[in-house]
């Protein structure tokens, strides 16, 4: 628990960082792509440099079978950029609820954010914890964008979410601080050289949201 609480506990990421976006950092992939051959026009990347829009309005969400219920109250004329938090939010969670990270192999990530990833799931599956309950994400936005860097936020709601043991589907005391009241949720993100937006790093924010 004083892992989960320690990461929980990390500052929120404030829109100056974004001058630190310059240079990217090597992406976090199975292996590199082959170059084209001479002469060839290089491939598209998989994904382009705005994605595909979601849609506005209300979107619902299970996870594991109806363990985990996610609300994401998506803007009118969203972002794509939004999807950014949100995917991170879903793959996350659904990494707690069954207890494999492997959920967080498809998520665009640099390194530094793929050690914050990981650790933060790691956090409570090697404690046995998993959660269950309704959550829902609001107030989706893009703070800032400048150049190459971008911070997308997100207000979640978790407090009707509750962590449990998942060995004996009891909850567990004391529930974390971030079950009682809505925070906020920061990526920091880079565009790379193939069009790309990877996250580059998460923070956490106590203020800024409310029910």
């Amino acid at each position: 628990m004083r892992r989960v609480m320690a990461v929980l506990g990390t500052i929120g990421l404030g829109v100056t960082v974004l001058a630190g976006c310059g240079q990217a950092e090597r992406p976090y992939t199975p292996q590199e792509a082959a170059s084209p051959a001479s002469g060839q026009p290089a491939p598209s990347p998989s994904k382009s440099e705005s994605g595909t829009p979601p849609a506005s309005g209300p979107q619902s969400l299970t996870i594991g079978g109806d363990k985990l219920r996610v609300r994401i109250e998506w803007p009118d004329d969203p972002d794509p950029l939004l999807k950014l938090v949100t995917g991170y939010y879903v793959a996350s969670r659904k990494a707690l609820v069954s207890g494999s990270d492997r959920y967080l192999k498809d998520l665009d990530l640099e390194l530094t954010a793929v050690r914050e990833a990981y650790d933060w799931v790691h956090g409570y599956t090697e404690e046995d914890m998993t959660v269950r309950g309704d959550a829902r994400l609001y107030n989706l936005r893009v703070a800032a964008q400048v150049g190459k860097g971008a911070q997308v936020n997100a207000c979640v709601d978790e407090s009707e979410v509750r962590v449990l043991s998942a060995r004996t589907g009891k909850p567990v005391e004391p529930q974390p601080a971030f079950v009682r009241e809505p925070y906020l949720q920061s990526v920091l993100a880079h565009r790379g050289d193939d069009g790309v937006w990877r996250i580059r790093s998460f923070g956490y924010g106590e203020k800024g949201c409310s029910r």
